[in-house]
């Protein structure tokens, strides 16, 4: 037995030494280089494309039997034009397949270098559609030749692994208008063979042009490919993005979950989970026929994280702390991304902040098409009430500069924490009913409440007017003039008011409040650009036993006070029609003192009001 163990080894050993001399004569007496000029001519005549070979190509027998070949490029179609390049590639073979069966089997690839460009033209078609259709029929001949039996020795991938080393990739897609940009790409990968477990990792910088944004990619992923259905399914990915655009927004993602493509169908299909920023996130999704379909869960999201910036030294950057008085910064918004959007699925997000007002429980259904993207219906819980409505962006007519529209209807809702965490202040406070139906179009946030329409209306219980004390106007009645203050307030127990929007402002002709002291009504003018007000009132006195409320309440009951209001919000000016007030109060004193007379009845107003209507 141990005799023909060594008699084997012994054979063994001789093969490998007949085997290694017989690649050494070849490496040694064989030149591919001569090959050279047979393989430029090959190219052209198959592909009319010129390849251009700028080093030698070497013969390698270790680790593995392969083929080194030095820097080379392909040129576009007609040979105008550089196609792609490469600083050098190897291919390694499979050695036992040569030998025994003539065929060769390509079970390594490396690139270093590689550079290319593909293109879409506006009818859809690409610059390697002739690499494609040379593809195909090339394959479909080669099948023909192997059923038949017949031909030079077969040439098969099976890929044990590839790697890729600092390529370049552009893609021009002069159909979508917009350039993606694929820059310091590295694979390295296990076997690309049908039904082999495998993995993948990858990293690349990626950009696009429209909108301005890049991504650092870095991501690691088991797949498995299955040729008879052309699937790739990716398992177990874990991906890492750090994105930022040159509006200044940045965000950094790590996800996890599986990713299957299916080439036949032209489709992709995720389900992902893991971190977006400071927000959990999960979620299924799918692209097929070019419409995105979403189902995502977030649990809480900040979009002012998310909000463009200026970026220091552009045009038009907006400084920290303006000039323009108290009003905030105008924020550009560009929506263009939503302009070719194709989508429809659902959001759901546990806590919700925009521009400072904060909701909760959101839910949103998502259509995009046709140039037009609305969310309907929007429904969330906020500040002690719920909202319903829909919102939609069309770009039917300009697609830089869309049409906006938002309808809410939002009830039981406490107006003054609202109103704080939306502008920082509380003019108004009181909890009921609101009801928006606005539109806009701009590209920043001052010109869209500029361009603000519509319509709204708001029903209010138990709250304040903010900035200004009338039942003090009028339970005192010593100054016919003033400016309001954070620290006074008008207490109600009903307001009502409706307003139309035109041009940023909003007008008001309905104001109806009522407090303890007063029947408030009048009508006004809000800039709410500018954040100003033009407003006229007439409080009512309600009448009262004397001493309930002062003097003034005693002698103005049923008479009507007029106040002006005018001025920023914060710093609202207040004006009593001092007149108005004294001529009304005269003409009731005197039709209700026996025997008449004017001088009795100023003289009674005058003591009664502190000498207001001394003069």
């Amino acid at each position: 037995m141990q005799a023909r163990i060594r008699i084997a080894v012994i054979a063994l050993g001789a093969t490998v030494l007949v085997l290694g001399s017989a690649l050494g004569i070849v490496a040694a007496r064989f030149d591919p280089n001569a090959y050279k000029s047979a393989i430029v001519e090959r190219v052209q005549e198959k592909t009319r494309r010129t390849l251009t070979i700028g080093g030698d190509i070497k013969l390698a027998l270790y680790p593995r039997l392969g083929v080194n070949l030095g820097k080379a490029s392909l040129s576009e179609l007609g040979g105008k034009g550089e196609f792609a390049a490469l600083d050098s590639v190897r291919l390694s073979f499979a050695l036992m397949p040569l030998l025994l069966r003539q065929e060769v089997v390509v079970d390594r690839i490396e690139l270093r270098g590689m550079r290319a460009t593909l293109v879409r033209e506006t009818d859809g078609s690409m610059n390697i559609d002739d690499l494609t259709a040379a593809r195909v029929k090339t394959g479909s001949a080669a099948q023909a030749a192997g059923n038949a039996g017949a031909g030079p020795a077969r040439v098969r991938f099976a890929v044990d692994s590839i790697r890729v080393d600092n390529a370049h990739l552009r893609f021009d897609d002069r159909k979508a208008g917009r350039v993606f940009d694929i820059a310091r790409l590295n694979i390295d990968s296990g076997p690309l063979a049908h039904g082999v477990p495998s993995r993948v990792a990858l990293s690349a910088n990626i950009g696009v042009d429209k909108p301005a944004f890049n991504t650092v990619l870095i991501f690691d992923s088991g797949f498995s490919l299955d040729r008879d259905t052309r699937r790739v399914a990716m398992t177990g990915l874990d991906a890492n993005l750090d994105l930022s655009s040159r509006a200044g927004i940045e965000s950094r993602a790590k996800l996890k979950g599986n990713i299957e493509i299916d080439f036949g169908q032209e489709s992709i299909a995720a389900a992902l989970n893991g971190k977006i920023d400071d927000s959990a996130v999960s979620g299924k999704g799918a692209l097929r026929n070019g419409i995105l379909q979403l189902d995502i869960d977030i649990d809480r999201v900040d979009l002012a994280r998310y909000r463009a910036r200026a970026v220091p030294g552009a045009a038009g950057e907006v400084p920290a702390s303006g000039s323009a008085g108290d009003s905030a910064p105008d924020q550009p918004i560009d929506l263009s991304a939503l302009a070719r959007l194709r989508a429809s699925g659902t959001l759901q997000v546990g806590e919700l902040t925009v521009g400072g007002v904060r909701a909760a429980n959101v839910h949103a259904v998502l259509l995009a098409e046709a140039g037009k993207t609305s969310i309907k219906p929007l429904s969330a819980t906020l500040y002690g009430g719920n909202g319903n409505g829909a919102v939609s962006i069309d770009f039917a007519d300009d697609a830089a500069n869309p049409r906006m529209t938002l309808v809410q209807d939002l009830r039981g809702i406490s107006l003054g924490p609202l109103l704080l965490d939306a502008t920082g202040t509380t003019p108004l406070s009181g909890r009921g009913d609101v009801q928006l139906d606005l539109h806009t179009r701009g590209a920043s946030s001052g010109a869209m409440l500029e361009a603000l329409g519509g319509t709204a209306a708001l029903r209010l219980r138990e709250g304040a007017i903010g900035g200004i004390d009338l039942g003090r106007l009028v339970r005192e009645a010593k100054a016919a003039a003033g400016v309001g203050s954070s620290a006074e307030s008008t207490s109600f127990s009903e307001l009502s008011a409706s307003f139309r929007i035109d041009g940023g402002i909003a007008h008001n002709t309905d104001v109806a409040a009522s407090t303890a002291l007063l029947r408030i009504g009048g009508e006004g003018r809000f800039d709410l650009a500018k954040g100003t007000v033009d407003a006229r009132l007439r409080c009512t006195v309600a009448a009262g036993p004397a001493g309930q409320d002062g003097p003034a309440a005693a002698v103005l009951g049923g008479l009507t006070v007029p106040v002006a209001l005018s001025g920023p919000l914060t710093r609202m000016a207040w004006q009593v029609d001092v007149a108005a007030l004294g001529s009304e109060a005269a003409h009731k004193l005197g039709t209700s003192t026996p025997g008449g007379g004017k001088d009795k009845a100023k003289e009674k107003a005058r003591d009664a009001l502190g000498g207001l209507f001394a003069h």
